[in-house]
């Protein structure tokens, strides 16, 4: 196991998560190189993490002291530059979505593939504890074949205005990790899905066209049934719950407190909050799926596939069409 050295290509919140992430926690990883063409932005990132600072993406393909890219610009841009990493030999991790249709996903599947890079995509919840440990009990038959399964994934307020302005929407945003849960909890492929949206709780988001609540629901090729309720606001915090129910058991991960401590006294018994948001919830699957990324370039097999990607992706672009056009789509309409 040696030492690989990565570049980040875009450099904002995502991207400091990880430049900080290689620098604290994942040895086997270097950052050399960071690209953003807002002016100063590289630079800034750079000062705090090191590395050389340029504009332009494709300057990063040119060095030999490059092995792989870290893909955290916006999404229509990631197909282009997975397809430019490929023919330069250089690994990819690329940040969901892959892309922001599906034939420009499969385009960069087909890229990657033609010459054998690593292409990992960032799908970081299946390195959470819970959500490992789930999959391993309904992989181990612990609870018969999955019938139901069941995602609460609530933020605890709407992205701000200027990412609204920006953003796919809430089901590429937010329904595709979990619809991507859904695949790696069961191992089924999704066939069809059902979706009603609406805005109610964000008058941005509403002025925007956007939805900020939706209940999407499942058919697996398996037979099994899913559902999945999403909203940009939780006033008690960052909701996170998974559950499978099979022919014989149920496992569910619950919502992650804190810490565990419980107080009690006249007016009852008093939980800890919710952690805040995501980067504090899945803080450890962030470092994980990293590790990961350095496992296969090492060799091992790739924990989230481009393909991965793409049917997550696939599922998402079918929601969003289910919900504008009040009908089930299959997935394979898009």
């Amino acid at each position: 196991m040696g030492e690989h050295r990565v570049a980040l290509v875009g450099a904002g919140r995502i991207a400091r998560l990880h430049a900080n992430n290689v620098a604290a926690h994942v040895s086997r990883l270097r950052l050399v190189a960071i690209a953003d063409p807002a002016p100063g932005v590289a630079s800034a990132l750079a000062a705090e993490f090191g590395g050389a600072a340029v504009e332009d993406w494709r300057e990063l393909l040119e060095r030999g002291d490059i092995d792989a890219l870290l893909l955290c610009s916006p999404s229509p841009l990631h197909p282009e530059q997975i397809a430019a990493a490929a023919e330069a030999g250089k690994h990819v991790f690329c940040e969901k979505p892959i892309a922001a249709d599906v034939a420009a996903a499969d385009r960069a599947v087909a890229a990657a593939e033609a010459v054998g890079i690593v292409l990992q995509v960032g799908y970081n919840r299946r390195f959470d504890r819970s959500f490992a440990a789930l999959r391993e009990a309904v992989a181990g038959g612990r609870v018969g074949s999955p019938v139901i399964v069941r995602v609460t994934a609530r933020d605890p307020e709407p992205p701000p205005r200027s990412y609204l302005e920006h953003t796919p929407g809430l089901l590429v945003d937010t329904t595709s990790h979990d619809l991507d849960l859904v695949r790696f909890v069961t191992g089924a492929e999704i066939v069809e899905v059902s979706a009603r949206a609406a805005s109610l709780v964000s008058e941005e988001a509403r002025e925007l066209g956007l939805v900020d609540t939706a209940v999407t629901t499942l058919v697996l090729d398996s037979g099994a049934l899913g559902t999945i309720d999403n909203c940009w606001r939780s006033s008690y915090g960052y909701d996170q719950r998974l559950e499978v129910h099979g022919t014989t058991g149920m496992v569910e991960a619950r919502n992650e407190a804190q810490n565990a401590t419980v107080v009690a006294d006249a007016a009852g018994f008093h939980a800890p909050t919710l952690p805040y948001f995501f980067l504090e919830r899945y803080a450890p699957a962030f470092v994980r799926e990293l590790e990961a990324f350095a496992d296969a370039l090492d060799g091992a097999p790739v924990a989230v596939t481009g393909r991965d990607g793409r049917q997550a992706l696939a599922a998402a672009l079918a929601a969003m069409r289910s919900a504008e056009e009040g009908r089930v789509v299959r997935l394979d309409e898009v």
